[in-house]
């Protein structure tokens, strides 16, 4: 896992859906996690890419096996 770098924004994210938070898309491209905007649809294109977190539906995405292997 250390091997992956992280922009403090993705790291924010991983941080929270690491332990199970669900995240999804609000108005415009805004992500809110736990009711709070954290970033937007592009970083989690990324971190979706990267096989940290996968989509639940067309606009929410929950961490994967490997995103939740983070929060240890």
């Amino acid at each position: 896992m250390s091997d992956i770098k992280l922009s403090p924004a993705q790291k924010r994210v991983m941080d929270m859906m690491s332990h199970g938070w669900p995240a999804s898309k609000h108005s415009g491209m805004s992500v809110y996690i736990n009711g709070l905007r954290q970033c937007n649809v592009d970083t989690m294109t990324v971190l979706e890419r990267l096989g940290l977190i996968e989509r639940e539906s067309r606009w929410t995405w929950k961490a994967t096996k490997k995103g939740r292997e983070m929060a240890k």
